[in-house]
């Protein structure tokens, strides 16, 4: 079952046709992105926000991003 975080983290992200987060920093922690498996975008107020569900080969995780800030969340994690 997945576990809501909402946590501001650091994501290292191409930029290439899009965006593709490669590396994130959770807790003092580096994980890998090795698959992203899925990609959406959702509303909150006027700002739309951009969704990637990504893998590090064990765990399924949510991060989201806000470009009117720049700011990246680690929404939920299912281990």
């Amino acid at each position: 079952m997945a576990e809501e975080i909402r946590e501001i983290v650091k994501v290292l992200v191409i930029f290439d046709a899009g965006i593709r987060p490669i590396i994130f920093r959770w807790r003092g922690k580096v994980y890998p992105v090795k698959d992203v498996t899925h990609s959406w975008k959702s509303k909150d107020g006027g700002v739309q926000l951009m969704h990637f569900a990504v893998t590090d080969g064990g765990a399924l995780y949510e991060l989201s991003y806000n470009p009117s800030t720049s700011c990246w969340l680690l929404e939920r994690v299912e281990p």
